[in-house]
C-alpha cells in the first residue's frame, strides 16, 4: 500500500469512487486533479471564502453483484488557507494523522466507511452546511449515485408547473426545491412564472438556482423581476439565481446599473455580489464601482474587500482600483484605514 500523505492519497486508495465539491459560496464540482494540486501546495484554492476552502466529499463503493449500492459516506471539511489562498498543510496533516491512528490502515479494507466518517465529526476541520447547501448537496448526490429524487420533488415540480394558482406553497419542502434546481434541464418551460412567484418561494428557489447555469431566457426573467421590484430582498434573491448564468454580459450590465446609482447599495446586496458574482468583478469598471460602494461603511469595506483579495485574480484588480486616479475622498479614507489595520 502506498503511503497516505494527503486526503487525495486516501481517497484514491479507497476501494470505491468519490467526488469532491466546493461548498463555500455555492455548490460546485472540483476536479480530483485540481484538488490534489491544491493539497500539494501547487495551486491556490479557486473559490476561497472566509479564508477557508469549504469542501464536501462524497465517497461510495461500487455496486455489488446484487446491484445494491452500499451506504455512501459524506465528509464536510473546512480547510484553512494562508494569505495566498494556499492550503495550510499542517492543519490537514494533523487531521489525517489522527484519522489514520484512530481507525488504522485496515480502513481501506472496509466495505463501508461509517467508522471514520463518525470520527470526522469530532475534528475541528468538520463543519455542517446550512440547510439550503445541505439540500443542494443531497440533490447532487442522488444524481451522482443514480438514485431517485426525494419525496418532496413531485410536489415542487407540480407547483412550478401550475404556478401561483397552486396555493399550498407553504407545505413545499426545501429538498424538493433542491431536486428541482438540480434537474433543471428536465423541467417544463416555466420562465414566464418567475414574475409571479411569492417572495418566500423566490428566495428558496434562488438559493438552489445559484448552483446552476440558467439559460439566457430564464436569467432575463429574474433580472426583469428584480428591476421591477423595490424590495431589496427580492433583488438579492434574483441576483443569486442568475449568478452562474453563462449570460454574463446581461448580469454585468445589471450590476453596473445597480452600483452606478448615487444612493448607497445595501450591505446584503454588496455581500451577494462579492460572494456569488465575484467572477464579474474581474471587469475593471465593476471593481471600481464595487469598492466605491463599499467605502460608505468602513466595516463593510474591510470585510468584503479583504475577502476579495484572497483570490489572486481579484487581488490584482483590487490593487489596481486602489491606485486609480479617480477615487472619492471616502474611498481614499477607507483604503488608508484598511492599510493601517493590515500593517498594525
Amino acid at each position: 500500500m502506498q503511503p497516505v500523505e494527503t486526503l487525495s492519497d486516501l481517497l484514491q486508495q479507497l476501494q470505491g469512487q468519490y467526488r469532491i465539491y466546493d461548498m463555500g459560496c455555492r455548490l460546485g464540482k472540483l476536479s480530483s486533479t485540481d484538488f490534489k494540486a491544491f493539497e500539494e501546495g501547487r495551486k491556490a484554492y479557486p473559490l476561497p471564502w472566509l479564508r477557508h476552502a469549504w469542501v464536501g466529499i462524497l465517497s461510495w463503493s461500487p455496486k455489488t453483484p446484487e446491484e445494491k449500492l452500499t451506504t455512501p459516506t459524506i465528509w464536510f471539511l473546512k480547510l484553512p488557507l494562508d494569505e495566498r489562498g494556499l492550503l495550510i498543510q499542517a492543519a490537514r496533516d494533523e487531521f489525517l494523522n489522527q484519522l489514520l491512528e484512530t481507525i488504522g490502515t485496515n480502513m481501506l479494507d472496509k466495505k463501508t466507511s461509517g467508522e471514520w466518517a463518525e470520527q470526522l465529526k469530532h475534528s475541528n476541520l468538520a463543519f455542517t452546511p446550512d440547510q439550503a447547501r445541505m439540500a443542494a448537496f443531497h440533490a447532487q448526490a442522488s444524481l451522482t449515485l443514480e438514485q431517485t429524487a426525494s419525496s418532496f420533488y413531485p410536489a415542487v415540480q407540480s407547483y412550478m408547473r401550475k404556478g401561483t394558482t397552486h396555493k399550498d406553497w407553504q407545505e413545499l419542502g426545501l429538498q424538493g426545491f433542491a431536486d428541482f434546481a438540480m434537474r433543471l434541464g428536465q423541467q417544463d418551460d416555466w420562465q414566464q412564472k418567475v414574475k409571479h412567484l411569492p417572495a418566500p418561494v423566490l428566495d428558496t428557489l434562488a438559493a438552489q438556482l445559484e448552483n446552476q447555469k440558467l439559460s439566457h431566457t430564464l436569467s432575463t426573467e429574474f433580472i426583469l423581476r428584480a428591476k421591477a421590484s423595490n424590495d431589496a430582498g427580492e433583488k438579492v434573491a434574483c441576483l443569486r439565481a442568475v449568478s452562474q448564468s453563462p449570460d454574463f454580459l446581461s448580469r454585468q450590465k445589471w450590476l453596473k446599473e445597480i452600483m452606478s446609482k448615487e444612493q448607497t447599495v445595501g450591505v446584503e446586496l454588496l455581500a451577494t455580489i462579492a460572494s456569488k458574482c465575484s467572477q464579474d468583478l474581474v471587469a475593471e469598471s465593476l471593481m471600481d464601482l464595487f469598492i466605491h460602494q463599499c467605502a460608505a461603511d468602513q466595516g463593510v469595506f474591510n470585510g468584503l474587500v479583504q475577502e476579495l483579495m484572497f483570490q489572486p485574480k481579484l487581488r490584482v484588480k483590487v490593487l489596481e482600483a486602489f491606485r486609480a486616479d479617480e477615487r472619492s475622498p471616502a474611498l481614499i479614507q477607507a483604503i488608508g484605514s484598511l492599510m493601517g489595520q493590515t500593517q498594525s
